[in-house]
């Protein structure tokens, strides 16, 4: 535990100092996570939509599963 519990105000606001100095950090890491997780719901959306069988769908579903693609060899 990084932390240990607050006895003083002084620690207490070397607490606060500590998360306020990191908090834009993480709401900007946090949004830019956000973003990219609504792109690949995007992504995957649109890949339900293609006919399955197609070329376009082989190409997209082989480029969603890198594990099984020649692209990451």
């Amino acid at each position: 535990r990084k932390y240990a519990a607050i006895s003083s105000s002084e620690q207490r606001q070397s607490y606060k100092n500590d998360f306020n100095a990191e908090y834009n950090e993480y709401r900007d890491l946090h949004a830019r996570i956000e973003r990219i997780t609504r792109r690949f719901t995007q992504l995957d959306a649109k890949l339900k939509q293609l006919l399955q069988g197609s070329e376009e769908y082989k190409v997209k579903t082989e480029l969603k599963t890198p594990e099984k693609s020649s692209f990451c060899s």
